[in-house]
């Protein structure tokens, strides 16, 4: 553990803290901090060089400050260097352990605040985990795509009855558009997330003639974000956006499990036994435990939304401490939202639909009274007088105990227009589905993008 005695950043008109006050102001953060260590290190780095660009600091002093970095970096990346809750956060660390390599290490905040520095950091973590996010969300599609293949016959429902027939591709294809929109949306928010908050310093930017557009470019950020008080008091905002469009997707993530419990427990597809367990008493269950713990963890998207937006309401223009509460929900948000993601995207290709119930279930549900209406009318018959005669007969068929396949035509429809109304085949509705891999493409090119920035950036 890399520790030194050194006052905290902000100490000097006052004693400050004692340490009861820093272990609640600090220990729960300090966890969460520690997933933070690279990018206050990649930030710190860009800062250096802009400050030895602008001459506030000596070329030779940001070569050692950025040795010192670079130490800490890999001692971080080897599991040697731990936060020390003494020194209140990720920031302090850092800026210790290179204070104790370089004297020059005392001259590495110049010209910044932890306000924009922990927004800083915030925003490359952010857009690093989205984009992490947004890949797991293309596997997830393709994994539709691969059970796609499967098609044939599948049940609508409407108020969870029998509604009408559709295929098992256009099934596929309604997750996979659902999905699309949830990535369009966590990509309007990245395109926001990505600005460079840093130049901002506490509140009212600085009087040093720094150059926020150079570390704009050194961290691979599409913009600068200009105004420093929006800057400031933008924290929280971009976690509440971010977690707002992960409860979204929550939301469809456990429709789709609630609705794959509901086909199994139906018969309509079998849930592989790997993705369920079984029960302690009852030797016969077969408990769906993975698709119920995806719909059980979208309820902590819902409240790590609400959390970061109750913070957020009171708070006037400027920083606030009450900030900081908005990193536990969006880091947890993210986390859990990559694992039900990834998840279902290993459960899905493995689905199995059973052909032989899924048609008994359309027959048993008249599932074709529609199209039998439809062809009535397309025959001559007005409408409202085919949906009554297509109504008669369901009520006909289900006392008589047949499917509508077995009544005899209605007329005009003559025997091969009554099979084709009355079958469960449709054919306009199979698709051969496949990504245009646009997204993917996107998300490749940014994590270049950044991924080159940071090795030139570390040297």
């Amino acid at each position: 553990m890399v520790t030194l005695m050194v006052q905290k950043l902000w100490q000097g008109a006052f004693e400050g803290a004692t340490p009861d006050v820093i272990s609640y102001n600090s220990a729960e953060n300090i966890v969460f901090d520690a997933q933070l260590v690279r990018h206050d290190i990649l930030g710190s780095m860009a800062h250096v060089k802009m400050l030895a660009k602008q001459k506030i600091i000596s070329a030779k002093e940001a070569s050692e400050i950025h040795a010192a970095l670079k130490s800490v970096l890999s001692q971080y990346e080897n599991g040697q260097f731990k936060l020390d809750v003494a020194l209140e956060d990720v920031h302090t660390n850092v800026e210790a352990a290179v204070s104790k390599m370089t004297p020059a290490g005392k001259k590495m905040h110049t010209a910044r605040s932890r306000n924009d520095q922990v927004l800083l950091d915030m925003r490359l973590f952010m857009r690093e985990e989205i984009l992490k996010l947004a890949d797991d969300i293309c596997a997830l599609q393709a994994s539709f795509v691969t059970l796609s293949k499967h098609d044939g016959p599948m049940v609508g429902y409407t108020h969870t009855r029998v509604a009408q027939p559709i295929t098992i591709s256009l099934w596929c294809d309604s997750w996979i558009q659902g999905l699309g929109r949830d990535m369009q949306r966590l990509m309007s928010a990245y395109s926001r997330v990505n600005q460079n908050p840093l130049g901002a310093g506490a509140v009212a930017g600085t009087d040093w003639p720094i150059d926020r557009a150079y570390t704009t470019n050194l961290l691979a950020f599409a913009s600068t974000q200009s105004n420093p008080l929006d800057t400031i008091s933008s924290r929280g905002e971009s976690e509440a956006e971010v977690l707002a469009d992960l409860a979204i997707m929550a939301m469809r993530l456990s429709s789709l499990s609630e609705e794959l419990i509901w086909l199994s427990q139906k018969g309509l597809i079998k849930i592989p036994d790997s993705f369920c367990t079984g029960s302690s008493m009852m030797p016969n269950k077969r408990n769906p435990d993975v698709l119920e713990l995806v719909r059980g963890r979208t309820s902590r998207l819902y409240a790590h939304l609400v959390f970061v937006l109750t913070v957020k309401k009171g708070l006037m223009s400027g920083y606030h401490s009450d900030m900081a509460e908005t990193k536990p929900p969006i880091m947890k948000g993210l986390e859990v939202s990559q694992a039900s993601v990834q998840i279902l995207a290993k459960l899905v290709p493995k689905l199995e639909f059973d052909s032989a119930l899924i048609e008994k279930e359309l027959d048993s549900g008249y599932a074709q009274a529609t199209q039998v209406a439809d062809a009535l009318a397309l025959a001559g018959v007005p409408f409202r007088e085919a949906h009554g005669l297509s109504g008669k007969l369901v009520g006909e068929c289900a006392k008589a105990g047949i499917p509508l396949s077995a009544a005899p035509p209605i007329p005009p429809l003559n025997a091969k227009a009554w099979a084709a109304a009355t079958s469960n085949e449709r054919p306009k509705m199979k698709m051969k589905l496949a990504l245009d891999g646009s997204a993917k493409k996107f998300i490749e090119n940014e994590k270049k993008k950044i991924e080159t920035a940071y090795k030139q950036l570390i040297g």
